[in-house]
């Protein structure tokens, strides 16, 4: 059984289709082609720099620099690009300024949704064979897009818009609550 046999059939929606065109532009076709540096190089005048400091973006004029956090685990740091990345693509202006607020909070997490969209895309994940208990499902799909469980949790929260912790697959079934409409 694939994964798209049991994904509730749903629109893309703008930050998906953002992520998915960056992708077709680099002819990223499988999970381990998914490199943001080389997609980061291709759209030119960004620089990626790694330092002892939390990540962030700084935007400037034409150009733009992310700063990730060299002490983050390989995954995460590569989470923290995708997210930097989306940052730049759609917002403008430099994050230091804002105060915290509802502007910077949406920012957010307008960004954290689109680089689960970039570094795991459904038109890859629909294809993927699922396994008989979904805590294994879920390690599986965080190893084969080279991503940490939490993100993998995540990103499939975003599909069937609810908490994994409340769904349970077993033996090709999949049991949970249904969302009140």
């Amino acid at each position: 059984m694939t994964l798209e046999e049991v994904i509730p059939v749903k629109q893309t929606n703008f930050l998906e289709d953002k992520a998915n065109l960056i992708l077709v532009r680099n002819s990223i076709i499988h999970p381990y082609q998914i490199n943001l540096h080389k997609i980061i190089r291709n759209l030119g005048n960004i620089r990626v720099l790694c330092m002892d400091q939390d990540s962030r973006v700084i935007i400037r004029q034409s150009s733009a620099i992310i700063i990730i956090n060299n002490k983050l685990p390989p995954k995460e740091q590569n989470q923290e690009l995708a997210e930097e990345l989306s940052h730049i693509i759609l917002h403008c202006g430099n994050q230091v300024k804002y105060k915290k607020d509802i502007i910077l909070d949406k920012q957010e997490s307008q960004a954290k949704r689109m680089s689960a969209y970039l570094l795991c895309p459904m038109f890859m994940l629909k294809n993927v064979k699922i396994m008989e208990n979904t805590y294994l499902m879920i390690e599986e799909l965080a190893e084969l897009f080279n991503v940490t469980y939490e993100f993998m949790e995540y990103r499939l929260s975003l599909i069937f818009g609810q908490d994994l912790n409340l769904i349970v697959h077993h033996k090709q079934n999949f049991y949970g609550y249904i969302p009140i409409e």
